[in-house]
Formats: structure tokens, sequence, C-alpha cells
């Protein structure tokens, strides 16, 4: 089974060849913690501090079985 991952602003440059419209297809068999799953990505888990998972607000030890739509964000600053 497929995940498919977004990297929202600057996340983006962590990951080569990131595309906005297509994001990753990351292949699952079994299950993943969207921690390994940001460790196997290689992005810095120091930079995330958002996780939505099928559109539902998730945590690092959260597990993956696959088919799930998983966006990755940035702190987020304004004022």
């Amino acid at each position: 089974m497929l995940l498919k991952i977004f990297l929202s602003s600057t996340l983006r440059k962590y990951y080569p060849g990131y595309e906005s419209l297509v994001g990753i297809e990351y292949p699952v068999d079994g299950e993943i913690s969207v921690a390994t799953l940001i460790r196997t990505l290689k992005l810095p888990q120091e930079r995330i501090k958002i996780v939505m998972v099928n559109g539902a607000h998730a945590s690092l030890e959260d597990i993956l079985k696959g088919d799930e739509r998983v966006a990755l964000f940035p702190p987020v600053g304004g004022g």
C-alpha cells in the first residue's frame, strides 16, 4: 500500500525534487509510525510541528498502515 505525503512550505527544501501538487508516494508493507516515516524520508523531525493524517490532527507516535494522506507542517508564525 502507498502513503501519500505532503510537505508544507519550508519543509519542501529537505526533500530534493519535491513537487507540491504530487507529493511523495511512499510504499508501506505493514505498519510504520509517523516518526519512523519522517526519519526514513530524512526530514528533520525538530522542524515538524503539526502532523495531519487524513485531515485529522495526529502525533508522531500514530501508526500508519497505508492508503493514508499525511501532511507535515513546520512551525507557523504570524503577528
